[in-house]
């Protein structure tokens, strides 16, 4: 008895100073509810462009770039990417007026100088579109065209203002080195446009059903059933890097020394402090699914018990990993970075970054990451309809990463 209500003590003293800490919890809460949220409502509102279909027609344009930033980059990309345009580049947006007006091509597409900047900054910018009046129905097919293309760019700006005010306003990372600073915040863009990108081509947002007479037809599956549980089981991973820190801290600063002298047995602390942040990752994952559900109408499932099996074994998995760094590292300061740099790259080998195709040999790198089985399991519950014991393998198999993370940990670790 003596040993739980030592736990429950140093957990509760963690938490203290975890729900102080409002750039941490702005983090671990905020940015992911709205990231999860900004690309499964772009991923509804916008739809998919035909690949690998023949083009009936194909429509003459102009294209006057005056600006080197990397969303003007963008937009050129995907209009050279779509098959039914015949694009010439031209310098001026003099001779694309002229020329459009000798009837040469249907229409001119200008993009102004400081058009990326203007993004980057969140203020109004406008591309200009030159049309032929003699030729309204096809240039209106080309406006379309553009507006579609343009809301894409919308979207990477619109993330990425996000970004930089949630980190911004957060404070979290305000004693990082402005390199570190703009490095993070570009990997998180990266990670939700590639994200977004790859679930429109991949094939596993829909289903094919088929009716008694054997038309098969396809359905689109609430995309947030896929999206939400990425950034949950992403940002779960997020607290390695603070549960490091943290504990490191304490020992640069005495305090870890003064915890060991009181009448705590060592085992209580370490457990402490690891119930301590599970209990963040389960609240994480719960304010990220209750949300997604009551606003996004994204599926639960049928198993409450198997969502809380998974979540408990993710939350193990997460809170032994930061263990483990901290018995690695020799600093905070390493500790807040190296946990970052791990979060990211963890997610991009366990398919939380980019679904890969099932039976690939991405896919089955997945497998060599918690992330891997827990995104697996996830999927299931909330979108197959499984049961606890259906996904017990997948928790089996996160349990088993986080008692290696854990028996390493214990066995690097310096009481001191």
């Amino acid at each position: 008895m003596d040993m739980i209500r030592y736990t429950l003590a140093v957990a509760g003293k963690e938490l203290q100073v975890m729900f102080k800490d409002r750039g941490s919890l702005a983090v671990l809460f905020l940015l992911p509810l709205l990231l999860a949220s900004l690309l499964g409502s772009m991923f509804q509102s916008f739809g998919v462009m035909g690949d690998g279909e023949e083009t009936a027609v194909t429509l003459d344009i102009f294209l006057v770039n005056q600006d080197d930033g990397p969303y003007a980059a963008q937009i050129v990309t995907a209009l050279e990417g779509i098959d039914a345009l015949n694009i010439e580049k031209l310098d001026s947006a003099d001779e694309a007026d002229e020329r459009v007006a000798d009837a040469q091509a249907l229409a001119a597409v200008i993009i102004p100088a400081g058009f990326s900047q203007q993004i980057d900054d969140y203020k109004p910018v406008e591309l200009q579109i030159i049309v032929d009046p003699a030729q309204e129905i096809a240039a209106s097919i080309v406006s379309g065209i553009l507006r579609q293309v343009a809301g894409e760019v919308e979207v990477a700006g619109e993330i990425s203002y996000g970004i930089g005010a949630v980190l911004g306003e957060s404070g979290a990372l305000a004693d990082a080195p402005p390199q570190m600073q703009r490095a993070i915040a570009a990997q998180t863009l990266g990670v939700i446009m590639t994200q977004l990108q790859q679930m429109r081509q991949n094939p596993v947002i829909t289903v094919r059903s088929e009716e008694l007479t054997g038309a098969a037809k396809t359905e689109l599956v609430n995309p947030f059933g896929y999206v939400v549980p990425n950034f949950a089981v992403m940002f779960a991973f997020f607290l390695v890097g603070t549960i490091a820190a943290t504990l490191l801290r304490e020992k640069e600063e005495g305090s870890f020394r003064r915890l060991l002298a009181a009448p705590l047995p060592p085992a209580a602390i370490i457990a402490g402090k690891m119930l301590a942040y599970m209990l963040i990752v389960v609240l994480q994952v719960t304010v990220l699914f209750g949300i997604a559900n009551a606003v996004f109408d994204m599926p639960l499932g049928q198993s409450p018990a198997g969502l809380l099996a998974l979540t408990l074994t993710l939350a193990l998995a997460a809170s032994a990993l930061g263990m483990l760094l901290a018995a690695i590292v020799k600093t905070s300061g390493q500790a807040d970075s190296l946990g970052t740099i791990i979060a990211f790259v963890l997610a991009g080998l366990g398919g939380a970054i980019v679904t890969f195709p099932d039976g690939s040999f991405m896919d089955k790198v997945t497998l060599f990451t918690p992330h891997g089985h827990a995104l697996r399991g996830f999927y299931g519950l909330l979108n197959d309809g499984l049961g606890v014991v259906d996904v017990l393998p997948q928790a089996g198999a996160v349990v088993g990463f986080a008692a290696v993370f854990f028996l390493a940990a214990m066995w690097r670790f310096k009481f001191d």
